[in-house]
């Protein structure tokens, strides 16, 4: 909350004015001080800018857009910390020290360039839900150069709700916008493979950073229902097999790079690669991480339609 913040928390929001206080509470909350708040509604016609508006740190504009990736764009435009982090409005923080704990990382380690930790699901009431990925606590994603191993054989998607991410990366590597793709192609999921491929490294924090609210206007439940989520899994699934069998073939060489862009020494080791995940070999897929996403979408409509 100053002229020079650390960190930049994005909101996007659009009619979800029953949730923006809860939101804007837990960030207020944060131990760490140094931050901003943008919130980039799409035109709301409810209650959301009345709750906006009796905030004066949070800076703020309102009007039509495409969605959540379009408004994220915008509010990236916006920002003037060194650190993006996203969080919609309807969602929300559960650790009060996140924001120092992911400053701590990223400020006294360079070759990190982004932090993640582990989401849970909030119910339309307030009441805390199922955590997301439990057996993360005891088998924990690796960080740093480890962590492309790990998503060659997982396809693992960062949690978007709990990502703090340094600026010029995520203004290297999130996609411009382009109307064409608009229902194909998730923002977020292109920079995760585009964050990957390029050889940025991040750092996994096993603690319940975020929470992550089911409610019946979701965003990402209309897009479960038009086949828009399917789409944008499976080209990011498609896109990073293909990755997979270049570096296989040879045909690529991945890189490292630290938090500023610049290729570091450290190679990728294709015979442990290959060595650690024979199925590879065959070009199996060790997840179907497809049917996972499926069926939790199909858990969350089951929720919402009681």
């Amino acid at each position: 909350m100053q002229d020079k913040p650390k960190i930049s928390i994005i909101s996007p929001s659009k009619n979800t004015g029953r949730f923006a206080r809860e939101t804007i509470e837990s960030i207020l909350a944060q131990s760490y001080p140094h931050w901003e708040h943008i919130v980039v509604d799409g035109g709301s016609t409810d209650e959301t800018l009345d709750v906006i508006r009796r905030y004066s740190h949070i800076r703020w504009i309102s009007e039509e857009d495409s969605g959540p990736d379009e408004a994220f764009r915008k509010g990236l435009a916006m920002a003037k910390g060194e650190y993006v982090m996203l969080c919609c409005i309807s969602d929300g923080y559960l650790d009060k020290n996140w924001f120092k704990k992911c400053i701590k990382i990223l400020d006294h380690q360079p070759k990190i360039s982004l932090v993640w930790g582990i989401d849970q699901y909030m119910l339309e009431d307030g009441t805390l839900h199922k955590i997301v990925y439990n057996s993360w606590f005891e088998n924990p994603p690796p960080s740093g150069r480890d962590f492309i191993y790990y998503w060659l054989k997982n396809e693992t998607l960062y949690p978007e709700r709990n990502l703090c991410v340094r600026k010029n990366v995520i203004e290297t590597c999130f996609p411009p916008f382009d109307f064409k793709m608009l229902g194909n192609e998730s923002a977020f999921l292109t920079f995760f493979y585009n964050f990957n491929v390029s050889g940025y490294l991040p750092y996994f924090v096993p603690n319940v950073a975020a929470y992550g609210r089911i409610h019946k206007d979701a965003i990402s439940r209309r897009q479960t229902k038009s086949g828009e989520q399917g789409r944008s899994l499976r080209k990011y699934f498609s896109d990073t097999e293909e990755y997979r069998r270049k570096i296989i073939k040879g045909a690529v060489k991945h890189l490292y790079r630290n938090g500023f862009g610049n290729v570091l020494p450290d190679r990728f080791d294709l015979k442990r690669y290959l060595g650690q995940n024979t199925d590879v070999k065959k070009g199996h897929m060790l997840f179907n991480i497809t049917s996972c996403f499926t069926n939790l979408s199909k858990t969350i409509n089951k929720i919402l339609d009681k």
